[in-house]
């Protein structure tokens, strides 16, 4: 066990909210960008929401919009917009901003809670995302031990059956029970296959689901799994160096096609 620890390095994040940049200086930043006249108004009616700090060179701007929630770069000069992920040469992290966080909103997404540790963390996960499958299979039980996980279901549009194995993975009448269906779909257990939620039951886990889809913009999670500490503040839980990533996404590209 101590062997996956090192491996996954899950720490945790000690790092506060970075401070947010003045309604002024946003509207200076954004309309730098070649976007800004495709969102402005949007921006005006409320439709996209607007963040922003400084960090690294950058400026960080945080769009929320119906369909989620994302990132945009802006480099110090406002000459450039780099839409997409800005990554650090060293360790290959992806650079990230700390919004504040409403944690009422993020507290109520949560559908199911499970381990017996003392820390509290928070895991976005998807049960037919390949990356969340093979986050269970590298810490198997290790998380239940060692940290009290709240789970936040978050099942991908553009996989097929992530909604139906959802829905079997509430139907569960316990915590405990709902945590086994979990950890069993994403080892690959077919038994999703043979539930057929009611219309009650459908539209009840719907709207858990929605509940969940406004706690993972809240949070600004861009994939899954994505994992927080109890203060919102995302984790590393593996540290993949830049080239694996590249192996492992074109992996996933293959399998997607075969």
């Amino acid at each position: 066990m101590k062997k996956i620890v090192l491996g996954l390095s899950v720490t945790l994040s000690l790092f506060a909210s970075d401070k947010l940049l003045s309604k002024q200086e946003l509207n200076n930043v954004l309309k730098s960008s070649i976007i800004y006249p495709k969102l402005s108004k949007d921006i005006k009616k409320g439709i996209v929401k607007v963040r922003g700090v400084f960090k690294d060179g950058f400026y960080i701007i945080n769009l929320k919009t119906p369909r989620g929630s994302g990132n945009l770069y802006i480099t110090k000069d406002k000459k450039y917009t780099i839409l997409g992920n800005v990554i650090n040469n060293q360790n290959g992290s992806p650079l990230t901003a700390h919004f504040p966080v409403n944690k009422e909103v993020v507290k109520k997404g949560v559908m199911f809670t499970f381990g017996n540790g003392k820390k509290e963390i928070y895991l976005v996960t998807d049960p037919q995302c390949p990356f969340c499958r093979m986050m269970e299979a590298k810490t198997k039980d290790y998380l239940a031990k060692n940290y009290k996980v709240h789970v936040i279901l978050f099942p991908l549009p553009f996989h097929k059956y992530a909604k139906p194995m959802s829905y079997y993975i509430l139907a569960a009448k316990s915590d405990k029970e709902r945590a086994k269906r979990l950890q069993e779909t994403l080892a690959g257990s077919n038994a999703w296959k043979n539930y057929h939620p009611t219309k009650e039951e459908k539209a009840k886990f719907d709207q858990e689901l929605a509940n969940s889809k406004k706690a993972v913009e809240e949070l600004g999670a861009r994939g899954t799994p994505t994992v927080y500490d109890s203060n919102f503040n995302q984790i590393n839980w593996t540290k993949l160096g830049v080239k694996k990533w590249v192996l492992l996404m074109q992996h996933y590209v293959q399998a997607k096609k075969s």
